[in-house]
């Protein structure tokens, strides 16, 4: 299961974003509201930072450190952080 700005290298070898869309069914008043997650390709500098970056994200993984790769719209660039260990529930 994708979430919303998850990163993903496609079959193809290009490198996608998974988006959250709306979408609309003309015609149809009590629809409601639709949302897609959809992979949008992302340009190419955004290819060949995270073609760079592939090798360090898959060494990092190889020795057991989790690591997300994020992108910067500000910078135009994309950001390598270790990911969030998961919350332990309180014992009781």
């Amino acid at each position: 299961m994708a979430y919303d700005g998850e990163l993903v290298k496609m079959e193809n070898g290009r490198w996608a974003r998974f988006q959250r869309c709306q979408v609309y069914r003309p015609g149809v008043a009590d629809a409601g509201e639709t949302m897609l997650l959809i992979a949008v390709e992302l340009e190419e500098r955004y290819q060949r930072l995270l073609d760079d970056a592939a090798g360090s994200l898959a060494q990092y993984r190889f020795q057991g450190v989790p690591v997300q790769v994020r992108l910067d719209p500000e910078t135009q660039g994309i950001t390598l952080q270790p990911e969030a260990a998961p919350s332990v529930p309180a014992l009781h």
